[in-house]
């Protein structure tokens, strides 16, 4: 099932015949004889297509458009790995639940009682929970794209006011944070930038010095006690601010922190990764080998180490400064490639220099872009990822990793294709 295709460079995602996802599934899961991938990849998608549009509504762009800034690329990146990673753990929990239901008191439940608590689950999973999952991503969308706009604008606006919604709904331990006033970098807003918590309507205005001044003379009015400290305003918040949201998306770059239940309980999740040949449906690498010819062979330009310094001086003098590296950028996509001394000499001391007239290549022309935890490691969406730019030769691929600073970590080729598949993870940026 081909659930991901990338169409005018947006990701779509097929939609469901229902929102009643597992009913199909129903029989199978109470005989036992369940198709555990397939319910998987439904509930999974359901999920995660929810939540990427509700994040690029509130972010206001689109993931894989052209207009991303570097640091919509490093926030838009991380933050859809962890709408993955998210949505897979909660799948892996909803799953847990329909197996438990099959059972009751420990005894096998009738037909009936099974349905009704599966549907049960399905519609708090899949409808109520991803709701206010939605809003919540919504919300932290449109507050991540101002974060950007606060660092940028601090030198001329260096104070931020935390603003409710000012109405009946708002919580009390919200309302006592109103009209707090902080510098940007003040550490309070690592805990309390909004949202903080579930259905959080609350906002953050930038302020000037003069407006600072205003504001911190009218709160002394209003409140009959000066601005209170930073440290004083947390302690006035109390325990507003459950643990899925003590952090501030703008610098953090996730929703959903390592706290979240779904994650504590199921920790091997977080590493789910959307698969070229299973989710996008791509070739198997050993398809793609199936017919070599039609690939292209290596230039092979480099034979000496001589060649190799005078090819990577020439890209100094094209794209850098000499002596000090250089650096290649896809604007297509937003990527820039900084390619330095420590990687030249790393390069040299493998071995990997004979090919590097290849490096060109593989940047301008490459048959795959994904955004992939370093080296397919499952080590949660908390590591960093890299953009890993893939090209097929007729002998071997050569893979460009590119970390979320724009550094190039490494340029080799693969020698197996398990190891290719393993980097053919995660975001796929160009097909």
């Amino acid at each position: 099932m081909k659930l991901y295709a990338l169409t005018d460079c947006r990701l779509a995602v097929e939609e469901p015949a229902d929102d009643n996802l597992i009913e199909p599934y129903l029989d199978k899961l109470y005989s036992g004889e369940w198709d555990k991938n397939r319910l998987m990849e439904e509930v999974y998608f359901h999920n995660a297509k929810s939540l990427l549009a509700g994040f690029e509504q509130g972010y206001g762009k689109q993931f894989f458009s052209p207009d991303w800034t570097m640091e919509d690329n490093n926030l838009l990146s991380r933050v859809q790995n962890n709408i993955f990673a998210f949505s897979g753990a909660k799948c892996f929990a909803e799953l847990e639940e329909l197996r438990d239901a099959v059972y009751e008191n420990g005894r096998l439940a009738s037909p009936g009682d099974f349905r009704r608590k599966a549907r049960q689950i399905n519609a708090r999973y899949n409808l109520n929970y991803l709701d206010a999952e939605r809003q919540q991503v919504i919300a932290a969308g449109t507050q991540g794209s101002r974060w950007i706009d606060f660092e940028e604008t601090k030198d001329t606006h260096p104070y931020l006011e935390y603003v409710t919604a000012r109405d009946e709904h708002v919580r009390e331990e919200h309302r006592n944070l109103d009209g707090l006033v902080y510098p940007v970098d003040d550490p309070f807003w690592d805990r309390y930038y909004p949202p903080n918590g579930w259905r959080c309507r609350c906002t953050v205005r930038k302020c000037t010095e003069r407006e600072y001044a205003h504001k911190t003379g009218n709160y002394a009015s209003r409140a009959k006690t000066p601005m209170p400290s930073s440290e004083d305003a947390q302690r006035m918040g109390g325990k507003v601010v459950a643990k899925p949201f003590r952090h501030n998306v703008g610098k953090s770059r996730i929703i959903f922190e390592d706290g979240h239940p779904y994650f504590q309980a199921n920790a091997d999740a977080k590493a789910l990764q959307l698969s070229a040949v299973k989710n996008y449906g791509m070739k198997p690498v050993k398809e793609i080998y199936g017919h070599p010819k039609k690939l292209s062979g290596y230039k092979q330009e480099i034979r000496t180490e001589d060649d190799y310094r005078e090819y990577w001086r020439i890209l100094e003098s094209h794209y850098g400064k000499e002596g000090e590296g250089f650096t290649l950028v896809d604007r297509k996509n937003n990527i820039s490639a900084r390619f330095d001394s420590d990687l030249k000499e790393k390069l040299l001391k493998r071995g990997r220099h004979d090919y590097f007239d290849e490096a060109i290549d593989v940047f301008n022309a490459p048959d795959e872009i994904w955004a992939t935890f370093k080296n397919g490691s499952k080590a949660g969406f908390n590591e960093e990822f890299f953009n890993v730019y893939i090209k097929y030769y007729k002998d071997k691929p050569i893979v460009i990793l590119i970390n979320s600073q724009g550094r190039v970590d490494s340029f080799y080729k693969v020698d197996t294709n398990s190891h290719i598949e393993d980097l053919r993870k995660g975001l796929l940026k160009k097909k």
